[in-house]
């Protein structure tokens, strides 16, 4: 199997742990406490995953603004999800919206491929949509 089959085999997979609590808490399911709580605790560990990259890609670019906006991105999220927690859903909506925004600025990171940002406009519309549907319907 090739490593862009790998990609989109874990990028679209990683999208069950949004939608699958979106579903939940608009169905008033049971569990849509811990739907919520899983839900909002891999939004944090997908934004520190995706801003963790940018450190390596600041190496690969010599890249000094990358590496302290991926470090300002990560606190910023950190605050967010330990001290605004109600509004942890709504924030992460935006943070996800806003990685990939950013990413988008050529100034900043090196060129992915173009399978890549097709999968990766999918996979943040998506997730962005799920977290804002989980605190709609909260």
């Amino acid at each position: 199997m090739s490593a862009r089959s790998i990609i989109r085999i874990l990028g679209y997979a990683g999208l069950i742990p949004f939608i699958v609590p979106a579903i939940l808490v608009v169905t008033s399911s049971y569990y849509a406490d811990v739907a919520i709580q899983v839900a909002n605790t891999y939004a944090f560990g997908i934004t520190c995953f995706l801003t963790g990259s940018w450190w390596g890609m600041s190496t690969s670019t010599d890249n000094r603004a990358l590496l302290l906006l991926s470090n300002t991105y990560f606190i910023f999220a950190f605050l967010l999800f330990f001290f605004a927690p109600l509004w942890w859903s709504l924030a992460a909506s935006v943070l996800l919206i806003g990685i990939f925004a950013l990413e988008q600025m050529k100034s900043l990171f090196p060129s992915l491929p173009e399978f890549y940002r097709q999968m990766r406009t999918i996979l943040t519309l998506l997730s962005s949509a799920s977290m804002l549907v989980i605190h709609v319907a909260r």
